[in-house]
């Protein structure tokens, strides 16, 4: 689940650094600017990402296998059990597709709360500082809304019985240390 809202709001400050210099612009204009720069970003990123294969067609943010089953994938590879890993990838990737269209309204709100204070941190503040702003104004609120739409979605798909059942072929085998329960989509 982290790594769906992390993920989401590295693409939303990707999509609205394109926005362009604001020198010469009052603290009021660069405000504006920057705000509807990150709004438009927002709503752009929850087109890209809240489609078929938002995720799954985009290596930099495709969520993929857990851990502990990319160490067992290529040997069941070889023995015929690929397909396998493969639906649990784009069972996993379109849970978060799923989940992402709840995002807009935490997003454009945490947009049009900013103040000019929270403008000039971002400006100045180095790469990381929009994302700052997002994880300190939305980061919850997102959570809060991913995780049932996830939770209804990992559930129809049955994604929590398929990652159980690699998990226990592969402890079967040694390969892996037992795990009691699907570890969830948080960890990612």
């Amino acid at each position: 689940m982290h790594r769906i809202v992390m993920v989401f709001v590295g693409l939303v400050i990707s999509l609205a650094a394109h926005a362009g210099a604001l020198d010469g612009f009052t603290d009021g204009q660069a405000t504006q600017a920057l705000k509807t720069a990150l709004e438009q970003g927002s709503i752009k990123a929850v087109a890209q990402l809240g489609k078929p294969n938002g995720f799954l067609d985009n290596p930099q943010i495709r969520i993929p296998l857990p851990e502990n089953l990319k160490r067992v994938e290529s040997m069941a590879r070889m023995v015929g059990q690929g397909d396998k890993f493969d639906e649990l990838v784009i069972a996993m990737n379109r849970a978060a597709e799923a989940s992402v269209p709840e995002a807009k309204t935490l997003l454009v709100n945490a947009v049009k709360k900013m103040s000019v204070q929270d403008a000039k941190t971002i400006l100045t503040g180095g790469d990381e500082s929009a994302t700052n702003y997002f994880r300190q104004n939305s980061q919850d609120a997102l959570r809060l809304k991913f995780l049932p739409i996830v939770t209804r979605y990992t559930q129809k798909l049955g994604l929590a019985q398929q990652y159980n059942s690699l998990a226990g072929q592969a402890a079967g085998f040694g390969l892996i240390k037992a795990r009691r329960q699907y570890p969830g989509l948080r960890h990612q």
